[in-house]
């Protein structure tokens, strides 16, 4: 059974390392192969391109991995297992063969047992000239699949995405779907829910690709009338999980091929768990954002965080499991229908923290394997917005009905210091939406459940901030196109280290409202920035990594505003939380299940 690829991309859109690396003797084909030079190396043990030995070990019946490499020439192949041992990477080499053949051949080689930890991987160094690697394969050569029944739907949720919709449909069809040489062919279907209702509906075939539109519910809306028309084919065609993707996410297909391969011989113990993907960045295509996270009461701490998957160590690191995965967000979350009823389905929280809430509610645990991931935009590139009234409402709601001790002092404490940065920023406007945020959600279950999510967003998009591109901007009181370098934006230097006595004088100050602005060049500022940097600032132009902009201008009457309007809703919350959080802990379940859904999404 071939278990995962060795893969030589034709275009590498990413980062070379993350598949392979390769000296100056050693160069890549149009097709992708490599060619070599006297003495020229390649190593393979990459993201792509290792093999994660300990969980397949652990999570499948594979007990032992062989290696097939499809090559001509002369070389010296060497089978390597790296590991950790008090934090330092330590190699073990397993096997060093001369190999040569004058025509295209293969080659098979034996790792042998697979080990409780660490990884597999291959490095071949060129004996002659014009020697040529064409690719390779894991596999085991005596297993059968355990599970013959894994078919994945992928779910797929957009809104006015087109560009990216369609490429990573292109890449699929390509690469799977009408690819008979593909481990998924005829054992994966797409189905996209279109918000926007913008998508050409002749990208879809109706039965391997559907395209469903759908009203726009937010991303859990379109999401979840994926998972319910998978569940609704279940049985038609033996729909085993369900994979939930966002649209701009940038797709490396091999990783949905390892994906099920993975679950087909997993074993009976594990075949409710998620198998998830790590995020990694599109800016910095070789730095992981995340490979699960923890919701610690909203105290968010993502897991294996910016880290760089060209080094062995932090692939190795990767495998480790000690920390306790909670949720894992829906840019690549394969969940199994198993876990999955008519009474079961997400929350509508419209967007944002429903991931969480799902994962809580239905993770029994989730896996994460080297190799299987996407390429996002960081969260951080992009201004909040509307987010800031569902990032705080929802956190009340996921809180309410998965911590039970989470009461209104610690929401208090919470929405003092999220609203006092953003006035700190003098971004008003978020900090008034932070307060309907909890204000609505004071208002309970009941009110929640009959709320139009198209006319709340549009309500709530209403109170927002208007950005404008950035070319309105540059010539204004000095800004040029420079002061837009995103990396300059984003780079810590060495103001952003405030000492002590430094911060207890912004404080003493109100962070320099009580003290006249400064006067010169307005700066520009990334969404997440330095509040103390903020001090005696009469203006910021606040950006986003595209350029999107918004002027946020100091106002000591709306800082006044702002925090009487605060405390007026934080002793709302003393009054009100309590009975709020148990309208949603006894009723969620009635805005979870199919008949609230079609409703909802007027199916």
């Amino acid at each position: 059974m071939d278990l995962k690829r060795i893969l030589l991309p034709s275009v590498i859109e990413s980062e070379e390392k993350l598949y392979y690396r390769r000296d100056g003797k050693v160069s890549a084909e149009p097709d992708g192969s490599l060619r070599f030079g006297l003495n020229g190396s390649v190593g393979f043990d990459t993201y792509f391109n290792g093999f994660s030995t300990g969980k397949w070990r652990k999570y499948t019946v594979v007990d032992k991995v062989q290696l097939i490499l499809e090559f001509q020439g002369t070389f010296s192949v060497e089978l390597v297992y790296q590991y950790l041992q008090s934090g330092e990477v330590k190699e073990e080499i397993l096997e060093n063969r001369e190999i040569s053949s004058a025509g295209r051949t293969q080659e098979a080689f034996d790792f042998g047992n697979c080990r409780e930890e660490g990884i597999f991987a291959m490095r071949c160094l060129s004996l002659a000239e014009d020697g040529m690697i064409f690719g390779g394969r894991y596999v085991n050569e005596k297993l059968m699949p355990a599970n013959l029944n894994v078919n994945i739907m992928v779910d797929i949720c957009t809104f006015k995405r087109e560009e990216y919709v369609y490429r990573n449909l292109n890449l699929l069809k390509e690469q799977i779907l009408e690819n008979p040489e593909s481990p998924l062919y005829r054992h994966l279907y797409v189905h996209i829910s279109d918000n926007a209702k913008t998508l050409d509906t002749s990208i879809a075939d109706g039965t391997i690709v559907k395209v469903s539109p759908n009203k726009n519910a937010g991303g859990v809306g379109g999401f979840t009338r994926g998972i319910i028309e998978a569940m609704s084919l279940a049985k038609q065609r033996d729909i085993s999980h369900v994979l939930l993707m966002d649209d701009d996410a940038m797709i490396e297909p091999a990783s949905l091929e390892v994906t099920y391969s993975f679950l087909s011989v997993l074993k009976e113990e594990y075949q409710d768990y998620t198998l998830a993907g790590s995020i990694i960045q599109l800016n910095k295509p070789y730095l992981q954002y995340e490979e699960g996270a923890q919701w610690n009461q909203g105290a968010i701490e993502a897991l294996k965080h910016k880290v760089d998957l060209r080094e062995v160590k932090v692939l190795l690191l990767n495998e480790d499991e000690s920390e306790k995965v909670e949720y894992a967000g829906w840019w690549y979350c394969c969940i199994p229908l198993s876990v999955i009823s008519k009474e079961n389905l997400p929350l509508p929280l419209f967007i944002h923290r429903d991931d969480v809430e799902y994962g809580l509610r239905t993770g029994k645990g989730f896996i994460y394997l080297n190799g299987v991931g996407v390429w996002h935009e960081a969260f951080e590139n992009k201004v909040s917005g509307p987010l800031e009234y569902y990032d705080i409402r929802n956190h009340c709601i996921v809180n309410a009905v998965h911590c039970p001790d989470y009461g209104a002092k610690k929401m208090k404490r919470l929405l003092l210091k999220w609203a006092s940065s953003n006035i700190a920023k003098y971004r008003y406007k978020y900090a008034d939406l932070n307060l309907r945020g909890v204000e609505d959600f004071l208002k309970g279950a009941d009110w929640f459940m009959r709320q139009e999510p198209v006319e709340l967003h549009a309500e709530i998009c209403k109170l927002n901030y208007q950005a404008k591109p950035k070319e309105e901007y540059i010539g204004y009181k000095g800004i040029t196109e420079e002061d837009y370098d995103w990396e300059k934006l984003i780079t810590p230097d060495k103001s952003d280290f405030i000492p002590v006595w430094k911060k207890l004088c912004h404080l003493i100050f109100i962070n320099g409202y009580i003290l006249p602005a400064k006067k010169g060049k307005v700066p520009v500022v990334p969404p997440y920035n330095n509040i103390y940097k903020m001090f005696r600032l009469s203006e910021t132009i606040m950006t986003d990594a595209a350029g999107n902009s918004v002027s946020t201008k100091r106002s000591f009457k709306r800082m006044v505003q702002c925090y009487r309007n605060l405390f007026k809703v934080m002793r709302r919350m003393d009054k009100e939380y309590e009975a709020a959080k148990k309208s949603y802990q006894e009723r969620y379940r009635e805005m979870a299940n199919l008949d609230f859904w079609r409703k909802y999404l007027e199916l």
